[in-house]
């Protein structure tokens, strides 16, 4: 039990566990990361198979981080951009309505209506882009290439070890060790801290609604009540669209980012993972025995929720396409044609 107890305070030893700054990986650094406390991993870790498992894994996912950039940036700039187009077609009516005397009061209308152009057309050429260049099939192309090069690997080194090393007892658990550093923990952090961001994220959407809501109440019903008994008043309730702007912004915000859903379904991962990871003393204890059929076990386990997450997370491109088209539906309503 003391010879057991030894050599998994050794793999520990050897690995490390995750810190704080382990959020993310680039696997072509193990190797180095590890040659001196662990040189037979870091052989294993400098095979063929897992170098160029590492190469195509960081590839696709500095490309998957860089398309998801620019199609959350576009997706934004085009939700934001028909608030503007919108409210300034609001603003033109009210101006018009409220002063009909001429005047230098025309020159209002004239920048409202070029801001509502400009806005409106800007919208159209970014949905263009992102629907003509399919930014979003290959944002999730690249991220879903990326996480099965990351699945595999790990599968590839624990398949190793165990085939290859099943006789070497510490050399399973430090490849364990580097699995639960590297793979589970990360995983787990990575969960925990986006489910959180998606629950604060979705209180400014609540917040968001809530604001476009009371303007809608206020201007658009209390304008109309108003105008009942003063119909020079009927006019402020035009005002009220802003309302009805921000209520889109609100509802796009949340079909883009899936705030209340994620933050949930991320959590739950999050939570399923940590009931993996409470046995990991117990698979320690077993593959210190040399028992290799749990250690292959207890990375299917982790990799099998892992890989019902990207599932799912996968399934949600087909919803966020129908978000842009929502966002065209919009502009449409601008009276600006779609460019192309």
């Amino acid at each position: 039990m003391q010879e057991l107890d030894a050599l998994v305070a050794q793999a520990e030893e050897a690995i490390g566990f995750a810190e704080s700054n382990d959020y993310s990986i680039e696997p072509s650094g193990f190797a180095d990361q590890v040659a001196d406390e662990a040189p037979q991993l870091a052989a294993l870790l400098r095979s063929n198979a897992l170098v160029e498992t590492a190469r195509r894994y960081e590839r696709n996912n500095q490309r998957a981080i860089v398309e998801q950039a620019l199609f959350k940036r576009l997706s934004n700039r085009a939700t934001w951009s028909i608030f503007v187009a919108t409210i300034s077609a609001a603003a033109v009516a009210f101006v018009t309505n409220s002063n009909n005397s001429g005047g230098d009061i025309a020159i209002t209308p004239l920048l409202l209506g070029i801001i509502t152009l400009t806005g409106g057309a800007w919208a159209a050429w970014v949905l263009h882009r992102i629907s003509g260049g399919r930014l979003l099939e290959g944002w999730m192309r690249a991220r879903a290439a990326a996480e099965t090069e990351r699945l595999g690997y790990f599968n590839r080194l624990i398949r190793i070890a165990s085939e290859q090393h099943g006789d070497n007892p510490l050399l399973l658990l430090q490849a364990l060790e580097f699995f639960r550093r590297y793979q589970l923990s990360i995983q787990q952090r990575y969960y925990e801290a986006r489910g959180k961001r998606h629950r604060e994220s979705f209180q400014k959407t609540v917040s968001l609604g809530s604001a476009a809501a009371f303007i809608l109440s206020l201007f658009a019903g209390g304008g109309a009540i108003l105008g009942a008994f003063q119909s020079e008043l009927l006019q402020f309730a035009i005002i009220g669209i802003i309302g009805t702007a921000l209520a889109t912004v609100a509802s796009r915000r949340e079909e883009l980012n899936q705030d209340e859903r994620n933050s949930e379904r991320y959590q739950r991962t999050a939570d399923l993972l940590s009931h993996i990871h409470e046995r990991h003393d117990d698979v320690q204890f077993a593959v210190a025995q040399g028992d290799t059929d749990v250690l292959q076990k207890y990375v299917a386990a982790v990799h099998e929720q892992l890989s019902l997450e990207h599932r799912q997370w996968l399934s949600d491109t087909e919803a966020m396409d129908e978000t842009i088209k929502s966002l065209s539906t919009s502009l449409k309503k601008t009276g600006v044609k779609k460019a192309g």
